[in-house]
């Protein structure tokens, strides 16, 4: 098979996390530097940090900073945006949101904002969306996670929505949870995610130009495997097509995600014949040499 022109993206749901300063990182860095060792080997984040907290403008400016010109996040709007006022009453910290990150914006780091609608968000507020899409979607990249079973039934709701992103060019956030939604729930970690991970149909359409999978994939790292290879063939016609898939990884805890992420790599570069895109600036070999890992690619 021939190179793609268009490549994947590969990302976790975060750039730091406790446990990668001994599985991950080369060595006992600062927080505050994690994101730039992380660029060296993904080339994308969800960022979820900021459902939670906004960051300040300072901090988005070292964030900037760290990365390469080839690196993108896609942050999440608020909780306080998409779960706690809702779309339509939140305009002004919509705007102040936006204006937060316009410095990355105009540097073309920001892949896409994802609007992780909440599981009580039903076809019945559709239109709240739809006026949310009409007054942004033009001006900065989104994707859209819904919840709510009405989005998963395959009828006139769903087809709705869909018909809704596609006008707007907004592609819908695709998730698999059904790997770790099969694991038996032996530790704490697992119950957790099994707890807030929502258990819904995995929907396969790309209603934009940026495809994003979002996988949450099991501990038993080879059980995976069965899970992962009905998508390579989508991944390959989403490239085929010209598009830019996203790929973000996703474990219960995340501890153990880049096994996992090395996992995909594998499945991706042998069965569809091509390398997926990785940091330009890093030789693959240097994996096999970094001590602190385990081959992580």
């Amino acid at each position: 098979m021939s190179a793609h022109k268009a490549q994947i993206q590969l990302g976790c749901p975060q750039w730091s996390h406790p446990d990668w300063q001994h599985n991950f990182f080369s060595d006992k860095r600062a927080a505050k530097q994690h994101l730039a060792e992380y660029a060296q080997y993904y080339t994308s984040v969800e960022g979820n940090t900021t459902f939670y907290a906004l960051p300040s403008v300072q901090t988005v400016s070292q964030w900037s900073a760290q990365v390469n010109q080839h690196f993108k996040f896609c942050f999440k709007l608020p909780q306080l945006i998409t779960h706690k006022q809702g779309l339509a009453a939140s305009q002004t910290q919509i705007e102040d949101f936006f204006a937060l990150f316009s410095p990355m914006l105009d540097k073309q780091q920001i892949a896409a904002f994802q609007v992780q609608l909440p599981p009580y968000f039903s076809a019945n507020r559709l239109a709240e969306l739809a006026d949310f899409l009409s007054q942004y979607s033009h001006k900065v990249p989104l994707a859209v996670e819904v919840r709510h079973p009405d989005f998963f039934n395959k009828g006139d709701s769903e087809k709705a929505l869909n018909q809704l992103l596609i006008q707007y060019n907004v592609d819908r956030v695709m998730m698999d949870t059904r790997p770790v939604h099969s694991e038996l729930p032996h530790s704490k970690a697992i119950i957790d995610a099994q707890n807030k991970k929502p258990k819904v149909p995995v929907h396969l359409l790309s209603t934009g130009e940026q495809p994003i999978v979002r996988y949450v994939g099991q501990t038993n790292l080879m059980a995976n495997q069965p899970f992962i290879q009905p998508w390579l063939k989508h991944f390959e016609s989403w490239l085929n097509q010209g598009k830019r898939p996203y790929l973000f990884i996703h474990t219960a805890d995340n501890a153990q995600v880049h096994e996992l992420s090395r996992l995909w790599l594998k499945l991706l570069t042998e069965q569809l014949g091509y390398t997926p895109y990785r940091n330009q600036d890093w030789p693959i070999e240097l994996a096999k040499q970094h001590s602190k890992q385990t081959n992580l690619f």
